[in-house]
């Protein structure tokens, strides 16, 4: 989307926004280099609200933005530790939950975003978009890619000779995607319904405190109802 958009541009005239997590650095590499390359101004900031949410056979962390005066949560799938023991991993209390918090004034009035109704979402299933625009906040938002197959993106980025991050696998197809992240959700999982949690990191018995973490399943508006 962001290729489209900037067509010829040496310098891109308008701003990015590219949300990055404070751990695992090298799943930044990539955009890194996009940002550097292509001379972009790109804007970060933190969530005002960290939570979680749920369905019986799995769990995500979801950040929530301001987005105007309105908000956009974003999720992020996770790779427990048990199953890449030897992978780094954040505790889902102390790094997510409890991670540092904040708003910011939004100055965009309108923003572009590379959702697509043949995307897929991992916890949420088919996604399809109720049109190409909406509003949310009071911020006009436009989906330029909304009727693009997976085959017509794949075609523009052959053609047009898109740099496209390559999959790394070592035994773990997730420790290089960005919208993966390694955690321990033990103490935080509203589903437990145990009185303590096994924490790895500690070695011991911790509460569970699951009953009290913020549950951020809002399903946006501009995506059509499950069937």
């Amino acid at each position: 989307m962001l290729h489209l958009i900037r067509g010829d541009h040496t310098q891109f005239p308008m701003d990015v926004i590219y949300h990055r997590d404070p751990w695992f650095p090298h799943k930044n590499e990539f955009a890194d280099n996009i940002i550097r390359s292509w001379g972009l101004n790109v804007f970060d900031f933190p969530p005002f609200a960290a939570g979680v949410k749920v369905k019986p056979d799995m769990i995500e962390l979801v950040s929530r933005y301001n987005f105007g005066v309105g908000f956009m949560d974003i999720p992020k799938n996770i790779s427990p530790p048990s199953e890449y023991p030897r992978r780094d991993y954040i505790c889902g209390l102390n790094d997510w939950l409890l991670r540092p918090k904040g708003t910011i004034e939004t100055p965009w009035d309108v923003v572009f975003i590379g959702h697509r109704s043949a995307d897929v979402d991992p916890f949420e299933g088919a996604v399809p978009l109720k049109s190409d625009t909406t509003r949310i906040g009071g911020v006009n938002v436009v989906f330029p890619l909304r009727d693009w197959s997976d085959e017509q993106l794949w075609q523009y980025i052959s053609e047009h000779h898109v740099p496209v991050q390559q999959a790394r696998y070592n035994g773990d197809e997730h420790w290089h995607a960005n919208d993966w992240t390694h955690a321990c959700t033990a103490c935080i999982d509203p589903r437990n319904t145990y009185e303590t949690a096994w924490c790895p990191k500690l070695k011991t018995e911790v509460p569970n405190r699951g009953s009290e973490v913020l549950q951020l399943h809002v399903r946006p508006e501009y995506i059509e109802e499950a069937a």
